[in-house]
């Protein structure tokens, strides 16, 4: 007998893969079930390289920050030397 929505989703993740692996013994797989744990797999594969790119673009845009904050300071310091001079 299956789970009610709301008792799966109060279930913890712990406790569905016990019973996934008690009832896999005697479960016959199609090939649904192949096709979509490679597609569960590939999703995985590019959620990480999301994540990844997320990062560069973090660190890319820190660093322009600190560049901008960089040309801020020099061009203050050069406007204050125009007006010394």
């Amino acid at each position: 007998m299956a789970l009610s929505f709301e008792d799966l989703k109060n279930t913890s993740t712990e406790e569905l893969k016990k019973q996934y692996d008690g009832i896999a013994g005697s479960t016959v797989v199609g090939l649904n079930f192949y096709r979509d744990e490679i597609a569960r797999r590939d999703a995985e594969v590019q959620n990480q390289r999301m994540l990844d790119f997320t990062e560069q673009v973090r660190n890319m845009t820190r660093w322009i920050t600190g560049m901008t904050a960089v040309m801020l300071i020099l061009t203050i310091v050069n406007i204050c030397i125009a007006w010394n001079n």
